[in-house]
């Protein structure tokens, strides 16, 4: 079992980042002030956990425009929560160029500390097990969130990615048909729960469901059975009927590299 305590736990749901180990993929800066966390080459990073002060918050976004730089990542997103300082640090970071996307911008932090109920018998669900279940899960991510073409890889960018990356990914099948993917990344507390999409088609069938029991079962076996997840308007329902719990309420921002 996992010896983190419930302060820890809380702390992992905030910034997950700060509780991960460093790997040739995913690149953890740590300070008294945030957590910044890329998988270089990827169009995210986040930073976590963040507790300015009084540092200079345009500093702060120039330190982290450096940082996507250095991981040649592209849009920062910045988790605010109720604890981040100063108080009205949301203002300053828009007033320095930050953008709010209001269908992206109020997310429920959440933690699980027992297992999920599983899902339905008709839905396999697993970690991918080759290059090809891979290349074909994360497609299933591209389709399922409606990723633009030029923000999707190719197919051998994709295979490349298979054993390598810090957040293994996760499918489901129904009927023998890939419909659902997801990723979790382990870490000293627990898992993150990341990326999950269903496919149109084959949602309300219990292929998140499903993954989000894999995920509790993959934790479990590495001895941190505990889950957390930023969710958003789609998921919440479906985790908060899983048993998760919120913890904190994340007010999203984010930083896009210039193009210059």
């Amino acid at each position: 079992m996992s010896s983190a305590t419930g302060t820890d736990l809380v702390s992992f749901v905030e910034a997950p980042g700060a509780f991960m180990e460093p790997r040739p993929d995913l690149v953890i800066e740590r300070s008294r002030r945030y957590t910044l966390v890329a998988e270089p080459g990827n169009t995210w990073a986040a930073v976590e956990g963040i507790r300015l002060g009084g540092y200079d918050v345009d500093e702060a976004v120039a330190n982290v425009a450096r940082f996507l730089a250095r991981t040649n990542t592209r849009i920062a997103s910045w988790w605010l929560t109720e604890r981040t300082t100063p108080h009205d640090l949301e203002e300053r970071l828009l007033a320095a160029g930050l953008e709010r996307k209001d269908d992206d911008y109020l997310i429920d932090g959440l933690l699980a500390t027992a297992a999920p109920p599983p899902g339905p018998p008709d839905v396999e669900a697993r970690e991918v097990a080759s290059v090809v279940e891979h290349v074909a899960a994360r497609r299933v991510q591209y389709d399922g969130f409606g990723t633009p073409a030029e923000q999707r890889l190719s197919d051998d960018a994709l295979a490349a990615e298979y054993g390598r990356t810090s957040a293994p990914l996760f499918a489901a099948w129904i009927d023998g048909e890939l419909v659902a993917a997801a990723r979790a990344a382990f870490a000293r507390c627990g898992a993150l729960l990341i990326g999950g999409a269903t496919l149109p088609p084959a949602r309300g069938r219990g292929a998140y469901r499903a993954l989000v029991r894999a995920r509790w079962d993959a934790a479990a076996a590495r001895g941190t059975p505990a889950l957390t997840v930023g969710a958003g308007a789609m998921s919440a329902p479906i985790l908060y009927a899983l048993g998760f719990e919120k913890v904190v309420q994340f007010r999203r921002l984010q930083s896009v590299a210039s193009r210059s």
